[in-house]
């Protein structure tokens, strides 16, 4: 597939911005340093998905997986399909196949991520010792 000039820019703008934010993410640690913080948790106490995030790529990125596991079991299970699914994009684009064609716009996979999610948030939040396991 013949890149455009204008996709070949946008193509690299993607490419350079997502090592800037990897490069941030493994030099700044999250825990220490004034990153965003949740904003479910801040007003409501509970935590959502997504609480932990930050904290377990950080330590993905280090290579600490069961310590990113501890911070969002979630965010560590499904890393490795976000990154399967980079590579199929990349793959797919290069190769000039349709987008629909990926898994990643499989509509069982959107289903099964948003009941994964719904219970993750749901057993995070219990009493107990299986939801102090899943907080972060």
């Amino acid at each position: 597939m013949l890149l455009t000039r204008r996709t070949a820019g946008a193509t690299a703008f993607g490419l350079l911005a997502g090592l800037a934010l990897a490069v941030l993410y493994f030099r700044l640690d999250p825990a220490h340093y004034p990153f965003p913080r949740c904003p479910v948790h801040w007003l409501t106490g509970l935590h959502c998905p997504g609480c932990g995030t930050q904290r377990a790529l950080h330590a993905l990125l280090h290579g600490h997986v069961v310590q990113a596991a501890g911070f969002n079991l979630l965010a560590a299970l499904l890393s490795p399909v976000v990154m399967l699914g980079l590579l199929e994009e990349a793959r797919g684009y290069l190769a000039g196949t349709p987008r629909r064609l990926t898994f990643l716009y499989s509509p069982a996979l959107g289903w099964g991520i948003i009941a994964m999610a719904t219970a993750f948030c749901i057993l995070r939040n219990l009493p107990g010792p299986l939801g102090a396991w899943l907080a972060p």
